[in-house]
Formats: C-alpha cells, sequence, structure tokens
C-alpha cells in the first residue's frame, strides 16, 4: 500500500484546482542591493532581501529575487517580475538599499551606479514608479516597501555638482504623484533618512518579518505595528510612513471575518528568556521530527478525515488562504484521488526547528516525493520540494497551523 501525505507540495495550480475557494496568485520582487562599487558597502540589504523573500514564500508568494544588482540585472529582473505578474491578483515590490529622489521623482540605485553627475541619473539609475506603474497596469493590488533612505552618498555628490539647469538630489524618498490600487511603505518620512540597522537586519525590515504574516491582520493594521516597533527601537529617530489607494481590504495571511486589533508593541525578549526558548523547541526537535516522519509524510490512509483533523489546527492556512478542518480535508483527498501511489521521505539533515513563541515553532525541511498518476497518458512526478511548516503544540501535541512549500531544483 503506498504511503499517504498531507502536503501535496510542490504542485499547489493541481492541489487547489477543484477547490472551490482558489486564492488568487500573488508575486512578488525582492531585491537587496548593498556591495557598491562607489559608495562602500551596506551592511544589511542583503539580508534584508533574503529573509524578506522567505517570509513571502512562506505564505504563500510567488517570489522572483535578486541581490547586489547592476543596472542591466535590474532591469532584467524588473522584466521577468512583469512576466510573472500576468494573470496575478497581487503584485508586491519590496527594496532594500540605497535610493534617492530628483525633482520629487524616486529612483532605484543599482550597485554599478556612477553617478558623478545630475545628467547621468536617467542613465544609470532606475525610476521606482515604472516599476510601479508595471504593476498598476497588471494586478488589482499593488503593494511596495521601500528601505531605500540610508544616508547616501550619491545624493551628496549630486547635489554638489548640480547646476541651475540640473536637478539637485535629495536624501530619502519622495511621496509619490499618484496611486492606482496601491499601497506603498517607506522605511521612513518623506526626505528622511532610515538607519541600516547593527544587527542582521534593519529596524524595518525586522519589524516587517516579525508582523507580516499575523493571520487576519489588515495591512493597515500591520503598518501601525511596523511603525510603533521602528520608532520605539530607533528612539524617535525614524519613522515609517505610507501612502495608499487599495478599493478593499488587504492581508497577508487571511484570518476569517474578525479583524485582528493592534497588538502593543513587546519589548525585545531578554537573551535569556531567548535561550531558554531555544532550549525547549531544540529538546522537542526530536518530537517534531518524529511527528514529520511517522504522521505528515505516512499518515492512516484508511482514515484520511480522522487524520487531517488530528494533525492540523483547527483551522489552517495553507498558501496564504486560511481553510477550516472540513475545506483542508476536501483539498487533500480530492488531491490524492489522481494517484495510483505515491511515496515521500525525509531529507537527511534539512530539518530546521525554529522557536516563534510559547509552544509555536516554525519547521522548514526537504523532501522527496513520487507521484504514479491513475491516468497512465500523464507523466509520472518525482523530485524534491522546500516545505516550511508553521506548528502549534496543543495538549501534549504538535498540530499544522500554516503550510507551504516550494519546488528545488
Amino acid at each position: 500500500m503506498g504511503r499517504l501525505v498531507i502536503l501535496a507540495v510542490a504542485f499547489m495550480g493541481l492541489l487547489l484546482l477543484s477547490a472551490d475557494a482558489q486564492p488568487e496568485r500573488r508575486v512578488a520582487l525582492v531585491i537587496g542591493n548593498g556591495t557598491y562599487a562607489e559608495a562602500g558597502t551596506l551592511t544589511n540589504p542583503v539580508n534584508d532581501a533574503l529573509d524578506i523573500a522567505g517570509k513571502l514564500r512562506s505564505i504563500g508568494f510567488d517570489v522572483i529575487e535578486g541581490n547586489d544588482l547592476g543596472k542591466r540585472e535590474l532591469e532584467r529582473k524588473i522584466g521577468e517580475f512583469s512576466d510573472a505578474l500576468q494573470g496575478a491578483g497581487v503584485g508586491l515590490f519590496y527594496y532594500a538599499g540605497h535610493g534617492l529622489q530628483v525633482e520629487g521623482r524616486n529612483y532605484i540605485v543599482p550597485v554599478d551606479a556612477r553617478l558623478d553627475m545630475p545628467v547621468k541619473l536617467q542613465l544609470e539609475a532606475v525610476p521606482i514608479d515604472e516599476v510601479l506603474d508595471i504593476m498598476e497596469q497588471q494586478t488589482k493590488v499593488s503593494l511596495v516597501f521601500l528601505d531605500a533612505c540610508r544616508n547616501n552618498p550619491f545624493a551628496r555628490n549630486l547635489s554638489r555638482t548640480a547646476t541651475t539647469r540640473s536637478a539637485t538630489a535629495l536624501a530619502g524618498l519622495a511621496q509619490f504623484d499618484s496611486t492606482r490600487g496601491s499601497f506603498i511603505a517607506f522605511s521612513t518620512a518623506p526626505g528622511a533618512v532610515a538607519m541600516d540597522g547593527t544587527g542582521r537586519n534593519s529596524p524595518f525590515a525586522a519589524a516587517l518579518l516579525r508582523h507580516m504574516a499575523e493571520p487576519g491582520q489588515s495591512i493597515n493594521d500591520m503598518m501601525i505595528a511596523v511603525r510603533r516597533d521602528v520608532v520605539s527601537e530607533t528612539r524617535e529617530g525614524q519613522r515609517p510612513w505610507e501612502q495608499g489607494s487599495l478599493l478593499e481590504r488587504f492581508e497577508f495571511v487571511p484570518g476569517g471575518e474578525t479583524v485582528a486589533q493592534p497588538k502593543p508593541t513587546a519589548a525585545p525578549a531578554p537573551e535569556t528568556k531567548v535561550a531558554a526558548l531555544e532550549r525547549s523547541v531544540g529538546d522537542d526537535k526530536t518530537a517534531i521530527e518524529k511527528f514529520l516522519r511517522d504522521d505528515y509524510l505516512a499518515p492512516d490512509a484508511a482514515a484520511i478525515r480522522e487524520t487531517v483533523k488530528r494533525l492540523y489546527a483547527p483551522s489552517a492556512t495553507i498558501f496564504g488562504t486560511r481553510y477550516d478542518s472540513d475545506a483542508v480535508v476536501k483539498l487533500k483527498t480530492d488531491w490524492f484521488a489522481q494517484f495510483a501511489s505515491w511515496s515521500f521521505s525525509l531529507e537527511p539533515g534539512s530539518l530546521d526547528v525554529t522557536p516563534q513563541g510559547e509552544n509555536r515553532a516554525e519547521a522548514v525541511f526537504a523532501m522527496s516525493y513520487d507521484y504514479q498518476p491513475k491516468d497512465k497518458s500523464v507523466a509520472r512526478m518525482t523530485g524534491k520540494a522546500r516545505v516550511t511548516l508553521g506548528l502549534v503544540k496543543s495538549d501534549g501535541q504538535w498540530r499544522i497551523a500554516s503550510e507551504t512549500s516550494q519546488a528545488m531544483n
């Protein structure tokens, strides 16, 4: 008898094909520029971009990413993003690195830029509004996050060489003239300079990573929480700001009709408390691995409905969409009804468990799969996928609160 797995990794489109509540595809472009040829190195943009890309994938976004890009590479990534947006419902652009404004227009600065004279701006930099225009023409919802206000030597150089016939470059970014169905978040107020941060992430990116995946939280409430965190961490030195023209409520992780109220930002946990939390989850890593091998990857095929209800929390977020247990059962049974046999295995040494709070953890691992379709005209499907599970512990047992996956090359 073939073994049954609850998550149909790497084939989300097929998994949801027969479901009534098929979510709209969401596509993100994430760029981090930190190693500049003529402006030194910024510590955190690449880290910020890598972590934001990972977070977006974990909540169901298709992510196109690039780091330390020159002008031509950046333009190619934008073109790839434009192609991927066709048919998508949501587009998101995140940029960390140097940016500047000239005459109220905002520009991304590639790492190979040579901006010693204002007349070179159009040749060396990329206008952000062009990326926004691509998104607004192809999606109903366009989201932009700009952590591009670091103290900028390019702005200083351009200002020194400006003439009466050339525009003066300013540090920080400017408000966009107009938007259509968009939400634009700046890491700091218009014209102000943001901080790069002293840890792995900038204050703005770190706050986004903390709050982005909270179920049922609107993007507006998320930004309130992000702003509180950044203001607190920078001691009033930086205040994130946003402008928007969304026509409907947007949630990164839908959570039903109940709107989550903004929560007061908690102070960072003392190092001793964090260490204790990591030890607690670390001690339970063996139990989590056993849960994956014995239950998640090989549940009781003869009692699938009971198995799903036992493995999942009363409601679970699958690829960014919230489902109750009955809907999860339908998704899984509809998927596996297409196959004559299947087998799955946890890749040795791939499991990474991260504490997310008391009785919560994130498990990320690589998994091999092998599907044999009932229809002999359909090719056998084999490969590997990177799976991310949000886990909660209830009555001493781990259960799945969220799941997503991405095919691996």
